[in-house]
């Protein structure tokens, strides 16, 4: 163990100042419980991996993980455990100071959840797919589902071969959280009354737009469900019939709105659900959704899936949808040919301001002639075969404007690592995209590691206008244990969050500035890990006024080239982030008025943080 480098003077809060003009890893946090899976290895679907990562207007981060029996803890602290694998929520705030934590969980290991989102109104929302396996002729160690530490499911009343519906059969429930400390705000089941026979839905695919209203595509069986809103006919009975449903936010209560869109889907979409493979967005100025993701649950038999009777003909898929009709505006789909296996996949799905859409995946090369293609467009031939990793950049209407794979993949390993979760976020101009890699280039950086290591957490960054290769921040571990980074997101102040999994040591680098995080007592599975990777400290963000109180006024609003500020008191800095509440700019301020040019702006919605030295305030403006 080697002993922390940074002085802790470092994780003081510094107000709008940067301590570097690059990144470094500033902190990092572990945790989980003793057991895991059964074989060895890594299986992406249950193991122990950050799923999710949100961070709210506070600069407080949120995170979902999967969390094995076995005295898991967080951070050293005990996390309630009901039985063989749960599901675990929990909050650091940018210091990585463990707030909360909070587990979801029963008898069993029937939890699934793989997003999560905040309103930052006090809100932390989750949808849980679960099977509720407390019954009355069950033995009385069947722990029903517990969505707060005093607050289950109900143990069903009627036999398992029963036709008659029970309340604790349902399995699709939308969960509020207070950001606060955690606990359950409210539950919301999804389905109307339903027996054993009809319990099943599909529940995983959803997204919350600027607005905080949320959008989901739900597969229900035979019934009346959404508190009578919708009513499946009685012949999908091992099948579902699926909805675009809205729900409106309305101060956090999330109400299903009417007359939810019935989808032509056939097939079936329980890897959104259980495996987490399928992602969805929502465009509000184009009234647009896009549904994205890998189809097959396994590689070797492939899951049919049609669209409007059009089948999804291989295993990566984007779909573009009119969210006025639920039309299909356009499809791609990767393909690489001579094959024995469908392995192509989606992973990362975002877009920004301007209607762009950032994919990440990898896809397949079979033999040294295969050429990868995603629609019309045919990647470029990679030196290697195996798994290929890529980013890529559409515009709204589907067509590639850049796409990035690696120079190399490994040196010393020449064949491509089949990573399992690479995801994405947007950081003003930066597009970060996270993995585990086996010695990655990528540009001119390159991450060394010795022949047949396995792989090491790896962040990479890119310029979203172009693809351009920033840089690479990669996490060292000890040689031959599989790490990963899985989930990313960014602060407030444009540093970025991570999560992933690991199985020995992490921060192994002396020179990381990170303590070596070891997973003891595991049996050789995987724990989590979170960590932040920063070019600044945390902003002070607890002295929030309105623009009134503080005697802060902005214009003109909207503004198309240079916005005035006035202040009662001396003006400090400013912070502008886009309508997702991305990072944009920064810059010092150091007069009562003072002005800023917004030319290099988009067109758009923006908020503003601006500091004095006794307030800090947020403020909405329109940029022409």
């Amino acid at each position: 163990m080697k002993n922390q480098i940074y002085s802790k003077l470092l994780f003081l809060f510094i107000p709008f100042s940067i301590f570097s003009q690059t990144y470094q890893w500033q902190w990092a946090k572990q945790g989980g419980g003793n057991s895991g899976s059964s074989g060895t290895g890594f299986t992406d679907t249950t193991d122990e991996m950050i799923r999710s990562v949100v961070v709210d207007n506070q600069n407080n981060h949120y995170y979902l993980s999967t969390v094995f029996e076995g005295s898991p803890t967080i951070d050293g602290q005990a996390v309630t455990s009901y039985n063989a694998r749960d599901l675990v929520l929990f909050s650091t705030d940018c210091q990585g100071n463990l707030r909360w934590s909070k587990t979801i969980g029963g008898y069993g290991s029937l939890e699934h959840a793989w997003k999560l989102e905040v309103d930052n109104s006090g809100g932390l929302y989750i949808m849980v797919n679960v099977v509720n396996q407390a019954n009355v002729s069950a033995p009385s160690n069947y722990t029903p589902i517990h969505f707060d530490t005093n607050i289950s499911m109900p143990i069903v009343a009627v036999g398992y071969n029963s036709p008659d519906p029970d309340p604790g059969i349902n399995t699709a429930f939308l969960l509020k959280y207070n950001t606060s400390d955690g606990s359950l705000a409210w539950q919301k089941p999804l389905q109307g009354a339903v027996n054993y026979a009809l319990r099943s839905s599909d529940n995983g695919i959803w997204c919350m737009d600027n607005a905080k209203n949320i959008h989901a595509i739900i597969g229900f069986t035979a019934g009346t469900h959404l508190n009578g809103l919708i009513t499946v006919p009685s012949t999908f009975v091992s099948t579902f019939q699926y909805y675009l449903v809205k729900f409106s936010f309305a101060g956090g209560s999330m109400t299903p709105e009417a007359n939810p869109l019935l989808l032509p889907i056939t097939g079936n979409l329980t890897a959104g659900m259980t495996a987490g493979k399928i992602q969805m967005l929502y465009d509000e100025t184009l009234n647009q959704y896009y549904i994205a993701g890998s189809k097959n649950l396994n590689p070797v038999t492939p899951t049919s899936v049609s669209y409007n009777s059009n089948p999804v003909n291989n295993d990566g898929f984007i779909l573009a949808i009119n969210g006025a009709n639920g039309n299909e505006v356009w499809r791609r789909e990767l393909y690489t040919p001579n094959i024995s296996l469908q392995d192509d996949k989606i992973f990362g799905l975002v877009k920004d301001s301007n209607s762009d859409i950032y994919l990440s995946g990898f896809y397949y090369r079979g033999t040294a002639n295969d050429i990868a293609t995603f629609g019309n467009y045919n990647f470029p031939l990679p030196l290697n075969t195996g798994y290929n990793p890529f980013v890529m950049k559409l515009g709204s209407g589907g067509n590639v404007q850049w796409a990035k794979i690696a120079e190399s993949l490994s040196p010393n390993n020449n064949v491509g690592y089949r990573f399992m979760k690479g995801n994405l976020v947007i950081n003003g101009n930066e597009l970060a995209f996270v993995k585990g890699s086996r010695s990655d280039i990528w540009g001119n950086f390159a991450m060394t590691r010795p022949q047949n290591d396995l792989a090491d957490p790896l962040l990479i960054r890119f310029n979203k206008n172009d693809g351009t290769v920033l840089g690479t921040n990669e996490i060292q571990s000890n040689f031959g244990f599989q790490d990963e980074l899985t989930s990313v997101a960014v602060d407030n102040d444009g540093n970025y969050i991570v999560g992933g999994f690991f199985h020995n040591q992490l921060f192994t680098d002396p020179a990381d500035g990170i303590n070596t995080l070891t997973a003891t007592g595991n049996s050789g599975k995987s724990q989590f890990f979170v960590a932040k990777l920063a070019k600044s400290a945390c902003s002070a963000l607890s002295v929030e006024e309105t623009a009134a109180e503080a005697g802060i006024k902005i214009y003109p609003n909207p503004v198309q080239e240079v916005l005035n500020i006035n202040s009662k008191e001396n003006l400090q800095a400013f912070e502008i982030y886009s309508s997702t509440g991305q990072f944009v700019t920064r810059g010092s301020l150091n007069s009562p008025q003072s002005s800023i040019n917004t030319t290099s702006l988009n067109t758009g919605v923006y908020y503003i943080k601006i500091k004095t030295a006794k307030a800090t305030i947020t403020e909405k403006f329109i940029k022409k």
